[in-house]
């Protein structure tokens, strides 16, 4: 067996972040569900603002606003970023929005640079099937192609946008309606509605809705109610994560009844 290769100075190791993660309650610290009952490791701390997927577990500093990778083990982050307007993973990358919104950058793992990819924007949606930008004046939102400053025009103005493994959905102004994006300009199809939130898993796309107070799950073929609407919902595998519109619990659902797993926490998310 080969001996390890020491990383390059500058260099982030990829960690195995596979989880369920959240920032506690009094937001001093970033925590790591054990996987069993309630229990729920600190791994570090302070944090602001949490993202995650497979580029990793990444966390603001309510101070200063830098942004730090998680190691893989207790206490081992690293600060990768300046202050900036917001992030956003996409596939194994990590992209920002500059703080005065000037551009989006991606993340260079192997030696820490930032580099530019795009122009103007306001915020940034990622996942699997891509990354995508509004424009910071009228709410438009584009495709990242992939390469260089390349961006396409996939729609109007929305009140929230999803990102799941194939496909971009959106919630239209009046949240009135979801759509799904063709992958063609200008392009959507109706998918449901109405509704307040959109979040994405790797084939399902949930909506919340105020009305009724559900938590609602899209597959082909329509809509079913899973449970009770929240501030975070995410997907890990076959397994749902939801945490109260209070912050109050974290609860877990497998397919029929969902169980409480912790909090109360400040927000939540999940790494693949």
């Amino acid at each position: 067996m080969r001996p390890p290769v020491p990383p390059r100075p500058g260099q982030v190791p990829a960690a195995a972040s596979h989880g369920v993660y959240a920032i506690a309650a009094d937001g001093r610290s970033v925590v790591r569900w054990s996987g069993n009952g309630t229990e729920w490791t600190t791994i570090g701390g302070p944090a602001k603002e949490l993202y995650a997927g497979r580029a990793g577990v990444f966390a603001t500093d309510p101070r200063t606003g830098e942004l730090r990778v998680y190691g893989g083990a207790p206490g081992a982050w690293k600060t990768i970023s300046e202050r900036a307007a917001s992030f956003a993973v996409s596939g194994t990358d990590l992209y920002r929005v500059a703080e005065d919104h000037s551009a989006v950058h991606r993340w260079d793992r192997a030696t820490g640079a930032w580099n530019r990819v795009g122009g103007p924007a306001g915020r940034l949606y990622g996942g699997e099937a891509g990354l995508f930008a509004t424009d910071p004046v009228d709410g438009r939102i584009f495709a990242y192609e992939g390469k260089g400053d390349s961006w396409s025009y996939a729609g109007a103005a929305g009140a929230d946008f999803a990102v799941s493994d194939e496909h971009l959905y959106g919630l239209n102004p009046e949240r009135s309606g979801v759509f799904r994006w063709s992958g063609r300009p200008g392009e959507w199809s109706a998918v449901g509605g109405p509704a307040d939130a959109l979040f994405a898993g790797p084939s399902d796309l949930y909506a919340t809705n105020d009305t009724d107070g559900g938590l609602w799950r899209y597959r082909e073929g329509g809509w079913a109610r899973v449970g009770e609407a929240g501030v975070a919902c995410a997907a890990l595998g076959e397994r749902l994560y939801r945490l109260d519109k209070d912050r109050a619990a974290v609860w877990e659902w497998e397919g029929r009844d969902w169980r409480r797993i912790g909090g109360p926490v400040r927000a939540l998310v999940v790494a693949r």
